[in-house]
């Protein structure tokens, strides 16, 4: 008997450990719109709590303070702003890779969600730098580290040549991110797309003056 109470214990507990999961995802969820809708500053817990249906205990038990919860909300996006690290070995030309690297390929629906967390970084940054302190000291935002990382395994391979990669690192992200954040907002999909032929642009541009490749300053060599 006390071995199947044992497993009709285990199989009752289950549930309650998915249900966790769920109810974080819908913290998340609901944390997400309200810092996109209200920012920061306005945002309480007791509104994230009322949109996720849940309690105000149920948001600390998984996390400390709205700070800790507006970091997880980054980190669950961040996967919307650079594709890093990329598979070992990876052979695609390297105006791909940088496409993929920052999710130029990515739906309309997929690249407006971008935009808001974009927005939201930026803009909260500037009103509270001791948040955006937070992020990077927690890695909660490490693109330029990561773009870095990357730059440096190409070099190790002998794609590129450069004496600082982050300076290259820093350009990219100028090129790709300057242009993401524009100061008019795009109302259409015909407006997104002449962007993203805008930003490739920029990228052959920045290929041509890094590719370890004699003939890549050519106009038709291939990137």
């Amino acid at each position: 008997m006390g071995d199947a109470d044992d497993k009709l214990a285990t199989k009752r507990g289950r549930p309650k450990v998915i249900g966790d999961e769920e109810r974080r995802r819908s913290i998340l969820r609901a944390a997400h719109e309200s810092f996109v809708e209200l920012g920061f500053a306005r945002t309480t817990t007791a509104m994230v709590a009322a949109r996720a249906k849940v309690s105000k205990r149920s948001i600390y038990e998984s996390f400390g303070d709205k700070t800790e919860l507006f970091a997880a909300v980054i980190r669950e996006q961040r996967h919307l702003i650079l594709d890093l690290p990329r598979p070992s070995g990876e052979k695609l030309p390297l105006l791909d890779t940088l496409v993929r690297i920052f999710r130029l390929d990515i739906s309309e629906e997929a690249g407006r969600a971008r935009e808001a967390i974009l927005n939201l970084l930026v803009r909260e940054s500037v009103l509270f730098p001791e948040l955006s302190d937070y992020l990077y000291e927690n890695e909660v935002i490490r693109s330029r580290e990561a773009l870095i990382e990357w730059l440096q395994s190409e070099m190790d391979r002998g794609r590129m040549k450069s004496d600082d990669t982050s300076v290259c690192a820093g350009m990219l992200m100028d090129c790709v991110f300057g242009a993401l954040l524009p100061r008019r907002r795009l109302h259409n999909a015909a407006e997104r797309a002449d962007r993203t032929e805008h930003i490739k642009k920029r990228l052959e541009i920045f290929l041509r003056g890094i590719r370890n490749d004699p003939d890549a300053t050519s106009q038709n060599a291939p990137l």
